[in-house]
């Protein structure tokens, strides 16, 4: 038979705070995620913006200022605001939204369990010492009412007696 049941407090405990911190280092990576994201921005969008002049000139000047400045792109995403960038758009910031959501729900389950496994050996500990001060209150003389009597073996006429000790 197995040595029982073991366990460690003290490891629970660290293991415990261990858990928090990685949750919390987690919901930390998450933000700089979001805010690098936020910071490329891959959140706006190009509305608001008046019509382009569609005259030759126009169409010459915007695309010389397509070749040497990005002025003309403020405000939109970096994927485009053309048909393309937009379904683009839909189907990334879906996935991104999704993400960064489960990964804050991540973190947080991650402290949970830290939390947790704190308590548990907490719990441990005081469950530990109620037990042994319930076996140091029970001695062997006074466990049944303090009268112990040990009975022989019986041979063939019956009990060969019964002593106290």
């Amino acid at each position: 038979m197995g040595d029982g049941f073991r366990s460690s407090p003290e490891t629970l405990r660290t293991e415990g705070k261990s858990f928090s911190e990685i949750g919390r280092d987690f919901y930390q990576a998450t933000n700089r995620l979001r805010s690098g994201l936020a910071a490329q921005g891959d959140g706006g969008g190009g509305g608001g913006q008046p019509p382009k002049d569609m005259s030759v000139g126009g169409f010459v000047e915007d695309a010389w200022k397509g070749m040497t400045s990005f002025a003309d792109k403020q405000g939109t995403p970096p994927w485009g605001d053309d048909e393309l960038g937009e379904k683009f758009g839909v189907v990334y910031e879906g996935l991104r939204d999704g993400m960064t959501d489960s990964m804050d729900h991540l973190a947080t389950k991650l402290n949970e369990i830290g939390k947790a496994l704190e308590r548990m050996a907490k719990n441990h500990e005081e469950n530990e010492e109620f037990n042994e001060a319930l076996v140091k209150e029970q001695t062997p003389e006074n466990q049944f009412g303090g009268d112990i009597r040990s009975f022989k073996s019986l041979g063939p006429s019956g009990p060969a007696g019964s002593s106290s000790t």
